[in-house]
């Protein structure tokens, strides 16, 4: 055999061995971590759990004042509102919530990751805390749930807050989840993403160009290899649906504050003024950040929080307007042409 095949032949004996080395390493669990470990690591002294609907619920209660509701974005849990939340519990009572799988919740027994099942949740979280009004802020996927819950339970929703909220229809080239990469590369990453994924995946939504902080980039890789969580967590992507945004926005009646960054690479800042077009019933604002991306609340807390709390008591009332009202009508379904 010659010189030059046989190095090529034990290169590829290497690549194979060490492909079955990394899929036995990740089929057998030992990367991930159980419930318990992350709780250990990521619990706040105030962190309460509660069983709604048959779910384990992670929340935390902090502050004292109107009740304002936090929902966390795709892939993280509550923690990522530290700053913020900080921040607005020195005026309001700030509540935050881990929806199942995410962060320190579920996961839910009968495997119900719905739109659906994701409102009774808040719902029932909010009766257990026998708070009947609250102001709700939501961001990415977690303000679909947010604007879902104000137009199903108006009269509990005194106001709104949307921040680079999704929701809106996709096509298949606007889609945050639609496949990239080659198809080995996708397989390699649906059993487990390394921490430079996260890393670059975050830095990447980090407006200013700067960094994801060290120890964000360390919670949402940790939080991502959660045992268990890769097959619930298909099924909850198989099972969210933003149902008709535009019928669902229209029935919103809660004053409406809308905050975008304009360098977010995920959701494009025109995406705003849909949301403020479509929000007929409801008076509401836009406000975009120029140097800021999709987590603005992690790069700049107190400047969200500032904008919140201004919305929030009404200081910013002067600049809400309302869309002029239209009959909605659904558009009729595409007819195939032969």
């Amino acid at each position: 055999m010659r010189p030059a095949t046989k190095a090529l032949l034990l290169s590829v004996v290497a690549v194979v061995a060490a492909g079955v080395a990394w899929l036995a390493v990740t089929s057998s669990g030992a990367l991930e971590l159980d419930r318990q470990e992350l709780a250990r690591r990521y619990a706040l002294p105030t962190s309460k759990f509660v069983t709604v609907d048959k779910t384990p619920i992670h929340y935390v209660d902090e502050g004292q004042g109107p009740v304002v509701v936090l929902m966390p974005p795709s892939f993280m849990n509550l923690r990522a509102w530290d700053g913020a939340a900080a921040d607005l519990s020195r005026d309001f009572r700030v509540i935050r919530l881990d929806f199942p799988l995410v962060g320190l919740s579920g996961p839910d027994p009968g495997g119900d990751y719905s739109t659906e099942h994701f409102l009774q949740l808040l719902h029932g979280l909010m009766q257990t805390l026998e708070v009947p009004r609250f102001s709700l802020v939501g961001t990415s996927s977690g303000g679909t749930i947010a604007f879902q819950y104000a137009a199903r339970w108006p009269e509990q929703v005194e106001r709104l807050v949307l921040i680079n909220n999704a929701g809106l229809p996709r096509s298949a080239a606007t889609d945050p989840n639609r496949a990239r990469g080659s198809a080995l590369s996708r397989w390699l990453l649906a059993k487990y993403k390394p921490r430079s994924y996260w890393q670059e995946s975050l830095d990447s939504q980090m407006g200013s160009g700067k960094p994801a902080p060290e120890s964000v980039v360390t919670m949402v890789y940790d939080l991502n290899r959660r045992s268990g969580i890769g097959g619930d967590g298909l099924l909850m992507m198989k099972q969210f649906r933003s149902l008709d945004p535009q019928a669902v926005l229209s029935k919103v009646r809660a004053p409406t504050l809308i905050l975008w960054g304009k360098r977010n690479i995920t959701l494009s800042h025109l995406e705003a003024d849909v949301f403020e077009h479509w929000l007929t019933g409801a008076p509401s604002m836009v406000h975009k950040y120029d140097e800021l991306g999709h987590y603005p609340y992690i790069e700049a807390p107190e400047l969200v929080a500032g904008d919140i709390r201004a919305f929030l008591r009404g200081e910013r009332d002067g600049e809400l307007a309302q869309t002029t009202r239209v009959p909605y009508v659904k558009p009729e379904p595409a007819v195939k042409q032969e």
